[in-house]
């Protein structure tokens, strides 16, 4: 066992080595001019794959700032074509993981690669093949699956895109019919509020939201991102009942009892805390009580935080 750990160590001590090193020379290899890093050099400095050195990158450790391109006017056609060569030489199907990769490689933000490289082949889209797949979407089929069916996009990534973006030659995109969320696609946009949402910036999470679900209005998609970031902080007694019921079942597992009640799982274990103190509730006031009320009155404190810090006593 323990030359088993020792082994480990000095493997990992290596790949750190390894990665000071690898970001060191993409450091020495940048060119300001062009905005990005000639990772084919460092590669053979290192001899090394150019993937294997993309994922030994430290970014915390380079002085190289990344660039913002949200816009396709923001991008060159260099380095377009450079984007699309690289998807399609060294990845194929892109994962979520290499597009960090190659956002690495282009020293762009991973979303605006996502979104370039998606734009530039949208016109492989076809009115016939739009119809098809929004005919395989409202037969409720995921997107995986769709995209299994036509391999010619070469990637998820400019799948999505190729349909959001295609407008029929006739006019625009026909407008959603679809008028209501089913269970599964709330908490697709509920994972990606968590995964993507930043404070100040609900940007990314709409991009991908709107890949998700090309056929929803952004507007509706907005709407239904705002009401996970600015889900109502009160908590009702039938919130703090419905969690103490589930409690009983599911113990104090709030990712399990959060699912229930379509909630994150901080907020189901706030609801059980709340319901705890709820237990503690007295109808008659002792001296002390009276006197902690007259010293929020006298403060400006509101009711429900005075009514945590008496303890015994509801808003």
């Amino acid at each position: 066992m323990e030359q088993a750990l020792v082994a480990d160590n000095a493997r990992l001590q290596k790949r750190a080595e390894l990665s000071i090193r690898v970001t060191q020379l993409a450091d020495q290899a940048y060119d300001e001019q062009r905005g990005r890093c000639d990772w084919d050099s460092v590669a053979r400095d290192m001899d090394m794959s150019l993937i294997e050195c993309l994922r030994l990158f430290d970014a915390s450790l380079s002085t190289v700032p990344v660039q913002t391109l949200p816009n396709i006017t923001d991008w060159s056609a260099d380095d377009l074509s450079t984007l699309k060569s690289l998807v399609l030489e060294q990845f194929g199907a892109v994962t979520a993981d290499e597009w960090r990769l190659v956002g690495i490689y282009m020293n762009v933000e991973q979303t605006d690669c996502f979104m370039a490289y998606g734009i530039c082949n949208h016109h492989r889209m076809t009115p016939d093949l739009y119809e098809a797949i929004t005919q395989h979407r409202n037969n409720g089929l995921k997107w995986k699956v769709i995209f299994e069916k036509y391999p010619i996009f070469g990637t998820m990534g400019s799948f999505y895109s190729a349909y959001y973006l295609f407008k029929e030659p006739s006019g625009p995109k026909p407008k959603a019919t679809r008028k209501k969320w089913s269970d599964a696609d709330t908490c697709k946009i509920k994972e990606l509020v968590q995964t993507y949402c930043k404070p100040g910036n609900m940007r990314d999470v709409l991009i991908q939201a709107q890949m998700a679900f090309p056929d929803i209005s952004q507007e509706s998609i907005l709407g239904k991102i705002k009401q996970f970031i600015f889900k109502s902080s009160n908590i009702t007694n039938a919130d703090m009942d419905r969690v103490n019921k589930l409690v009983d079942v599911y113990g104090k597992d709030w990712e399990r009892i959060g699912q229930e009640i379509d909630c994150t799982a901080r907020r189901a274990q706030r609801i059980w805390s709340r319901h705890q103190e709820r237990q503690n509730v007295t109808l008659a006031w002792t001296d002390d009580e009276l006197d902690i009320l007259r010293k929020c009155i006298r403060d400006g404190v509101g009711v429900t935080e005075a009514s945590r810090r008496i303890g015994t006593k509801t808003p």
